[in-house]
């Protein structure tokens, strides 16, 4: 079920998290880390749920996850009959918390969690079928590397669902629409056949959603 947040929590959310992200991603490290972490698992459910629901995984899919906090998309992810879910992500007290949520899945083997960003992803790595980013595109700058390793991980026809607060699309790159900019042409650059890009549900329906298929 979709967490819902009254206004006042929503914006008490979002301040918060403005503040833990600040410039450098040791503010996702130590006790900030661990704030940030419970922060996003409230403010960050409906976003990565919707991002799933969009994606519509099929069975059997290889799915990437870049970004994924505290772990409550690859949660929701692995309510699909996918095959293999693999996240991504930098920080230590995220990988802990996502471990955590999804310990069962890990055991199983339905799930590995890697350290590292989108650019620390092994090339030789078995391609995957679909990825999902919430929250994460607007902090991959310059966003053309990424597209380019993005294209290289996934093959052709996969599916990629990204979900960006617009309040820090503005916050990293200044204009919202720079942003939007910046992942469309890079996406197409790198070789995507189709990008889209419009409003997500989340956030009260101002979120950015990109769609688009390699």
């Amino acid at each position: 079920m979709t967490t819902k947040l009254t206004f006042f929590n929503r914006q008490l959310c979002q301040l918060c998290c403005q503040f833990l992200v600040g410039d450098m991603m040791s503010m996702f490290e130590g006790v900030s880390g661990r704030i940030a972490a419970k922060v996003m698992e409230r403010m960050n459910a409906e976003a990565e749920r919707e991002a799933v629901r969009r994606l519509d995984p099929r069975k059997g899919d290889r799915v990437l996850v870049i970004g994924f906090g505290p772990g409550i998309g690859l949660e929701s992810l692995l309510e699909h009959p996918v095959g293999h879910v693999v996240g991504i992500d930098p920080s230590q007290v995220m990988q802990d918390a996502a471990a955590a949520r999804n310990r069962t899945a890990i055991k199983a083997g339905r799930l590995r969690l890697i350290k590292g960003t989108a650019a620390d992803l092994d090339p030789e790595i078995e391609p995957f079928d679909a990825a999902i980013a919430v929250h994460t595109l607007q902090i991959c700058r310059p966003f053309a590397p990424t597209a380019a390793k993005l294209a290289e991980v996934l093959r052709p026809g996969a599916r990629l669902i990204g979900i960006t607060h617009a309040w820090a699309a503005r916050k990293d790159y200044g204009e919202e629409a720079l942003f939007i900019d910046a992942v469309v042409r890079g996406l197409h650059e790198a070789g995507f056949a189709q990008v889209s890009h419009g409003r997500a549900d989340a956030d009260g329906g101002s979120a950015v959603l990109h769609d688009a298929t390699r």
